[in-house]
């Protein structure tokens, strides 16, 4: 480990998740990054040290600037000028671009949600938490999956339709594997909610249990943008509802929103 910086330290807790072998999901994250780091698909150097102690795992990385997504976008809630549409574009781009990054190398985040986006007071977005992320069967890297749970759907709010509808129709045992398509979804679900401060999908009992979120979700409604937005940013609402879209054929790539997002103007 460097001597110098600033690290976040990630560890099993003594005696918790004894519904699972969270050990053995530390051990699989740390070889997940690392490969990612191979790729290039996240910033080099992102793992820094892992290892063993008593009670289990622990995984070392590169500390990441910024507040949590939500805290971080708190002025576009409050106010419509300039700088903080310069928030929100750099934001946005920021995920798309580093979701692109995933994406051309086959693999995806799974997890985006404003928990695991941290954001600067530019507005620039660093996505963490791998511990969910997918990627293609590697011929040679079995260990890429080993220690893996079934996937079943991360955060409920930013869950995109296709996967909520998976979930309804497989048992809790089968794994069901992210597509770059989905993640674009949570990361528009993930915008829509720290912006407008409203979860994107109207729930027909937002305090039911999650099945039923789910399949209100699986519906492929959203709420009107135009109703629940604190302000209005034309150009900003097409990009955000064109990843929102219930056909994952047809909401733009990370790419494709990086590179429209670069165009904005504020």
């Amino acid at each position: 480990m460097a001597a110098n910086g600033q690290y976040a330290l990630k560890a099993n807790a003594e005696g918790g998740h004894a519904e699972r072998d969270k050990r053995a999901e530390l051990d699989r994250e740390a070889r997940v990054i690392a490969e990612l780091d191979r790729l290039a698909a996240i910033s080099s150097g992102y793992l820094v040290g892992a290892g063993h102690w008593e009670a289990g795992r622990w995984l070392a990385l590169t500390w990441a600037p910024g507040a949590p997504m939500w805290n971080a976008l708190a002025p576009a809630r409050r106010d419509a000028g300039p700088d903080t549409r310069r928030l929100l574009i750099t934001c946005a781009r920021s995920m798309a671009s580093a979701g692109a990054a995933l994406h051309t190398t086959g693999w995806a985040h799974a997890d985006i949600q404003p928990t695991n986006t941290l954001v600067t007071e530019d507005g620039t977005a660093t996505l963490i938490d791998y511990a969910l992320a997918c990627g293609p069967v590697t011929p040679g890297r079995p260990d890429l999956e080993t220690g893996r749970v079934p996937y079943r759907g991360a955060l409920t709010h930013t869950t995109a339709p296709e996967i909520a509808q998976a979930v309804l129709d497989t048992s809790e045992t089968e794994h069901i594997p992210v597509t770059a398509a989905s993640d674009v979804w949570a990361l528009g679900a993930s915008l829509f909610w720290c912006w407008t401060g409203r979860r994107p999908v109207p729930y027909h009992e937002p305090n039911g249990p999650r099945q039923g979120k789910l399949r209100d979700i699986a519906e492929g409604v959203t709420h009107d943008l135009a109703l629940v937005r604190p302000w209005p940013f034309p150009a900003f609402e097409e990009a955000l509802m064109a990843c929102l879209h219930p056909d994952p054929h047809k909401r733009p790539t990370s790419g494709e929103l990086a590179a429209l997002l670069e165009g904005m103007a504020p």
